[in-house]
């Protein structure tokens, strides 16, 4: 599949004209079988219906005027109350959440069932005829159509099932602990499955700059350049290493997905083991720049980063002075704390990608360690020195995370990160009780990471972190 299908894909799914205009041809359909029923048994299934049985057309009329009336009616207001809820939600919370309302298949579903609610009776209203009286041979006969009145009024009930259910819905969506728990939840599900885990195959030991630089010893290169500038939205991971091998070539990617690249940017460096027929490999190279896709904003699609600025962006505006709300910043510390388990429980994949036949054939740098600790922590730094409270719970993380590191060369990253901390709280910290406070606990925080017996000890007692349990 191209990457710019699979951009295609992920708009339409972030839209709110997909699911309904899906739903509306199911109405469609739905109509076209159920007056085929009607026209085929007619009054023999018709009689069989009891109550629901109607033996005038001015009836039915009037009861599918009257659904399809208030249907439209009832999708203008749910259209209304989303948009309210989106603008809120963007001005609250961070204009990059706006995708993640869009994506919300609750609210796509609810505007489908009434516009294809009112779309069935329109249609059946088109059918239900009352007759002419006249008597003339010609004359148009009164046609009933029972089971598609039925099947509305079915369609109906279950609107207003739904119609209570987006009523409940709405302040869920705008509750910023669903807010953060959805993306945090997001952002520890992508971690596992972060790019490039999904090209080829790779080894398990990661390697070294220059083992990685010897696989294009006496080789050519060509580079494939952008011929549209914006932020990468998708990039066609197994289209890349079809190419590769079917050329006999290593490519190396230059930009992974949410980065920002101008027209001529170098997006590939192209490896062949010789120089053959330039023309041709030109014409190769550039079937190449369709595994890109860009857009004018970043997505989540292949990019963790784009939802740890999600985090990041709502800690910052809860801590703005207009907002002021500390506890929906601690909040996010926790999902940094679960996005940083998340990160330290599995290996970073290896940037060397193999085909079927063990041979290299794409080279592409995941997110480090240590950017991703960089993004989380030292963008939100600045909102958290201010605020004692949130500063003991960045501390109580940050300690816990580097107590369990995996390796000395992340414990270092972290250590670092604490020191940072101590020294933007002496700048941003007016209270000198609140200073001298968390000095003693920055001095358990060492202590903690040093003694794994005082830690385990720590962990368990009520003075941690503020209180626990």
């Amino acid at each position: 599949m191209n990457a710019r299908l699979i951009k295609l894909w992920n708009d339409l799914q972030s839209s709110y004209y997909f699911i309904p205009g899906l739903m509306v041809l199911g109405a469609i359909l739905l109509a076209v079988i159920t007056t085929h029923i009607d026209r085929i048994w007619d009054y023999a299934l018709a009689k069989n219906l009891g109550w629901f049985y109607s033996n005038k057309a001015d009836g039915a009329r009037a009861i599918l005027t009257t659904i399809a009336g208030s249907m439209m009616t009832v999708a203008a207001v749910t259209f209304s109350i989303t948009m309210v809820a989106v603008t809120s939600a963007a001005g609250q919370y961070g204009p990059r959440l706006i995708g993640n309302f869009m994506r919300d298949r609750a609210n796509q579903v609810t505007l489908g069932t009434f516009t294809s609610t009112f779309v069935y009776c329109l249609l059946i209203l088109r059918v239900a005829r009352t007759g002419d009286s006249t008597g003339a041979e010609d004359a148009i006969t009164e046609f009933v159509p029972n089971v598609s009145l039925l099947v509305a009024m079915v369609l109906t009930i279950f609107s207003v099932g739904v119609m209570i259910f987006f009523i409940h819905h709405i302040p869920e969506t705008l509750n910023v602990g669903n807010i953060t728990g959805n993306v945090g939840r997001k952002l520890r599900k992508e971690i596992h499955a972060r790019f490039p885990s999904h090209i080829g195959e790779a080894e398990d030991d990661i390697p070294t700059k220059d083992e990685i630089n010897a696989l294009f010893e006496n080789k050519i290169r060509h580079d494939v350049y952008g011929e549209a500038e914006g932020y990468i939205q998708a990039v066609n991971e197994n289209a890349i290493l079809n190419w590769a091998k079917e050329h006999k070539a290593i490519v190396r990617l230059q930009y992974r997905p949410g980065d920002f690249t101008v027209k001529g940017n170098s997006l590939m460096h192209v490896w062949f083991d010789k120089e053959d027929d330039i023309e041709l490999k030109d014409q190769a190279l550039k079937s190449l720049r369709g595994t890109y896709a860009m857009g004018q904003d970043r997505n989540s699609h292949q990019n963790i980063l784009f939802l740890a600025d999600e985090l990041v962006e709502i800690l910052a505006r809860a801590l703005s002075p207009g907002i002021n709300d500390p506890f929906t910043a601690i909040n996010c510390i926790n999902w940094f704390h679960s996005a940083m388990n998340a990160l330290q429980s599995v290996a970073p994949p290896n940037p060397i990608r193999r085909d079927d036949d063990g041979s290299p054939r794409v080279v592409a740098f995941p997110v480090s360690f240590e950017r991703f600790v960089s993004v989380m922590f030292d963008q939100s730094r600045p909102y958290v020195a201010a605020d004692r409270n949130v500063c003991v719970k960045m501390l109580t993380v940050l300690t816990e995370i580097t107590a369990n590191c995996k390796t000395p060369e992340q414990r270092e990253i972290m250590m670092d990160q604490i020191e940072k901390l101590k020294l933007a709280i002496k700048d941003r910290l007016l209270s000198k009780e609140e200073r001298d406070d968390l000095g003693k606990r920055f001095d358990t925080s060492a202590r903690m990471i040093s003694d794994r017996a005082y830690y385990d000890e720590m962990i368990a007692s009520e003075s941690w972190g503020g209180g626990r349990a």
